[in-house]
């Protein structure tokens, strides 16, 4: 019997394939490429490494299983954020085998974060647009109106946290109005209604301030109000906004905008009303205050009379005592306007003889009759000068009268000129034969052509 399993094993070893490590792994590797391809997966990271070549290097993990990774350098041009261990990610890559291990991996070509880490991330990546443009800054924050009469609460109306902030409301001042504007506070288009309803309330008026409220839950059911739409309806609202949004350690981006956070909608209600027994406290406390200082003022004033009184004495004696001082004033404002009067009037009679001795008219008849006869004097000089320049201005003309060509001209002399210029010709050496002449005679001109030069 051992000897025919013997012949078998030896039968078997020499028609069999006999394969290495490196040759089964390559056919491992061909085989997993070909049929898996390039697959997503989730999973969590863990033992993430970075080493000098700059590819990451980490495992992928869930409650069952892992999986080696491995995210070239060339492939992280593509992330928006940092990965780091206990991250939820999803990532798309081919699955391959690492055969100088003889492992199975995945080589990522993309990866985001995924579940509530990737809303935790967007979370953190609005919060930093937002504070950089200064939406969280305290100087742009309203004050709350010291005693509101109407409150509009954006919420929805079937929820508890609405109730709580009624019920707070109503027992610390039950005269304020309270508005409810009905929205859903979680799920697809809620971050609209929610950002419309503080744009409407705004519109229509009429309000102290608006609270934005709703219960507690996970970071998705809180969403609508980290929403950037929420974030800017909050921020332009004129109205003062108070964000009471989930329990005291949740935090929203409305509760950065705002220009109040509230830790929760009952603390929002304590927040915004003053408790009506102590404010009505306080005023009767500052009521009596005011009495009592005003009873003191009368007091004092009181008491300030009395002693001008005393001061004062009998008013109708000091009232003569002033008639008689009043009399002998008038008297001697009376003597002493006479005096000055008087003065006046001497000053005046002497003014009018100076003026009289300085009479303008006096001087004015002097000045025309020496004005009269410098007149006639320079008439005379004048008609002497036109005389003598008439006399020099004819024998000017007898001499230029001797000097004129024209006059020459009646003798029987001519003037020839070359056409068209009309320049006088003084030698036959500047003309020629056929050239055209004008002749000026003693009276009128002559066009001749010349038919000889000698």
């Amino acid at each position: 019997m051992d000897s025919e399993k013997a012949l078998n094993l030896s039968e078997d070893l020499f028609n069999r394939e006999i394969l290495s490590v490196s040759e089964l792994t390559a056919q491992l590797k061909s085989l997993i490429e070909l049929e898996f391809g390039q697959v997503w997966l989730t999973g969590e990271i863990s033992n993430l490494r970075l080493p000098g070549s700059g590819h990451y290097y980490l495992t992928l993990k869930d409650a069952g299983a892992q999986l080696r990774a491995v995210m070239f350098r060339r492939e992280q041009r593509y992330l928006d954020f940092e990965p780091e261990d206990g991250q939820e990610v999803l990532v798309r890559g081919r699955i391959s085998v690492y055969e100088a291990r003889g492992e199975y991996q995945i080589i990522i070509d993309y990866m985001e974060p995924h579940g509530e880490g990737a809303l935790r991330l967007a979370f953190e990546k609005l919060k930093a647009k937002l504070a950089e443009e200064g939406l969280f800054d305290e100087e742009r924050k309203k004050p709350l109106p010291y005693l509101p009469q109407r409150v509009a609460l954006v919420t929805s109306p079937t929820g508890a946290a609405v109730k709580d902030f009624i019920r707070v409301a109503r027992q610390r001042f039950e005269n304020a109005a309270l508005s409810i504007y009905p929205v859903r506070v979680q799920g697809e288009g809620a971050a609209q209604e929610i950002a419309d309803a503080v744009k409407d309330l705004n519109r229509w008026g009429g309000f102290d301030l608006i609270v934005l409220t709703r219960g507690g839950g996970s970071l998705e059911d809180l969403w609508a109000f980290n929403e950037e739409i929420v974030a800017r309806a909050v921020a332009s609202s004129g109205l003062p906004v108070v964000s009471a949004v989930g329990h005291e350690v949740d935090f929203s981006i409305s509760d950065f905008v705002a220009d109040l956070r509230a830790p929760t909608p009952s603390a929002a209600a304590a927040l915004i009303f003053r408790e009506k027994a102590v404010l009505k406290t306080h005023v009767d406390i500052l009521i009596n205050r005011m009495v009592m200082a005003v009873r003191g003022r009368v007091n004092l004033v009181r008491e300030q009379t009395a002693h001008f009184l005393t001061r004062l004495g009998d008013p109708f004696r000091r009232l003569a005592d002033r008639r008689l001082r009043l009399d002998d004033l008038t008297d001697e404002f009376i003597n002493t306007a006479r005096l000055v009067l008087e003065t006046r009037r001497q000053t005046l009679m002497e003014t009018k003889i100076r003026l009289a001795m300085n009479n303008p008219r006096i001087k004015l008849e002097t000045v025309k009759t020496r004005l009269k006869g410098l007149r006639q004097t320079m008439i005379k000089a004048g008609l002497a000068r036109v005389s003598r320049s008439r006399e020099s201005l004819l024998i000017y003309l007898s001499r230029l009268g001797d000097l004129n060509p024209l006059a020459v001209l009646k003798r029987g002399y001519a003037v020839v000129r070359k056409r068209p210029e009309l320049t006088v010709l003084r030698s036959v050496r500047d003309t020629d034969v056929g050239e055209k002449l004008n002749v000026l005679l003693a009276e009128g001109e002559l066009d001749v052509m010349v038919d000889e030069v000698r």
